[in-house]
């Protein structure tokens, strides 16, 4: 017959012992240690300079002092000194210190998870099934992390799987994202859970965004789309062609690539293109105009629509139109504003209004010049004449 149990290891008593409570008190002794076994800590290595009497430890792999020797053992702090239990695998043991609860594995107290078979189902206040193996019914759930950050991962088995977070409303699928069929980002909605429609998608080469929230085309005027290059000719190196001026009523910028055959346009816009930048004051109600000729002598225009009728175009003339041959036609010049020149008479300064100064110093003035028309006014004796170049 063995002198111990098979189990805990408790000290049998013999036939013909002497002293049959020694071996009693010592097997009460371990048990009053092992069973409903509760430890101060796990993996202890320093004993505490003023143990409580009954207090248990359980020892790490490196323990020092009066618990050197003892590695993986418990140590009970009993009638002043200490008691070294040996555990056997399967014990299960109580931390005050991290309120866990382990199993000793023959060489480590672990978790008692770590010991059990991966779950197939888990249902958390809710049941679980064969599609939705994990389940949680609760007000939140947390996800946080274990050091400096957390992650959160779906991964799917392929390119053309799915891997992605579906937002529901009462059962029925209303938002979803991720990698839908393929490795691009999307977004898409749902109002009936049925019927869907792919909001935003990201090229996972390009990283450009692409759906029904971006503008199809340049000029798509929807309301809260997410505005794209070139869009009413913003940040392209090429403007939106147009034919009619009247068309530019957004803001941007726009070319007309004819100006034989557009309408609406300025008064001596004629041949080659012209390009126009649009404000929008408020509404389309209320826009500015300015127009450019993009050859000949930089003429420039500017017009404004008030109410949803346009005023008359007005003439801006670039520098490089101020001095020439002046003209004009109702009062609106049709040329340069200032020309200089002289003749056999003199020197003279015509402006487009009609204005002409003419000079001569070397004889006297007897008569107007013949190309000259009242009224005449003569400054400064014979030298001076000021009247009407038509």
């Amino acid at each position: 017959m063995p002198d111990n149990s098979p189990i805990l290891a408790l000290p049998f008593l013999m036939p013909s012992q002497a002293q049959k409570h020694v071996t009693h008190n010592e097997a009460l002794r371990r048990l009053d240690i092992v069973v409903q076994l509760s430890v101060v800590a796990f993996d202890a290595t320093i004993p505490p300079a003023d143990p409580a009497e009954g207090e248990v430890h359980a020892l790490g792999a490196a323990p020092v002092a009066a618990w050197a020797g003892h590695a993986g053992d418990l140590a009970a702090w009993l009638d002043g000194t200490w008691h070294f239990v040996t555990p056997l695998e399967g014990w299960r043991a109580w931390s005050k210190a991290d309120r866990q609860l382990r199993v000793w594995t023959g060489s480590a107290w672990v978790l008692p998870q770590a010991e059990l078979a991966p779950l197939t189902e888990l249902g958390i206040r809710t049941a679980a099934d064969a599609t939705n193996r994990l389940a949680v019914s609760a007000d939140a759930t947390l996800l946080t992390h274990d050091g400096g950050g957390h992650q959160l991962k779906i991964n799917k088995a392929g390119d053309g799987e799915t891997a992605s977070v579906l937002f529901q409303s009462n059962w029925a699928g209303h938002a979803e994202m991720g990698l839908a069929g393929d490795t691009d980002f999307a977004i898409k909605i749902s109002l009936d859970g049925v019927s869907w429609t792919e909001a935003l998608r990201f090229d996972a080469t390009t990283g450009l965004a692409e759906g029904s929230a971006v503008q199809a085309a340049p000029t798509d005027a929807r309301t809260g789309a997410l505005m794209t290059v070139g869009a009413f000719g913003l940040g392209d190196t090429s403007s939106q062609e147009i034919t009619d001026f009247n068309d530019a009523l957004r803001n941007g910028y726009y070319t007309v690539p004819d100006l034989s055959s557009a309408l609406n346009a300025p008064p001596g816009f004629t041949g080659g293109p012209a390009s126009i930048h649009t404000v929008v004051a408020n509404n389309t109600n209320n826009v500015t105009q300015i127009a450019f000729k993009l050859n000949g002598g930089g003429e420039t225009a500017i017009r404004h629509q008030r109410a949803g009728s346009w005023k008359d175009w007005r003439m801006i003339y670039t520098q490089q139109s101020l001095l020439a041959p002046v003209s004009q036609s109702g009062g609106t010049p049709t040329g340069g504003v200032i020309e200089r020149g002289s003749t056999a008479n003199g020197d003279y300064v015509r402006f487009a209004d009609g204005t002409q100064i003419c000079t001569n110093a070397n004889a006297p003035i007897t008569t107007a010049p013949a190309d000259f028309s009242g009224p005449i006014t003569r400054i400064d004796g014979d030298k001076l004449w000021i009247g009407t170049w038509f």
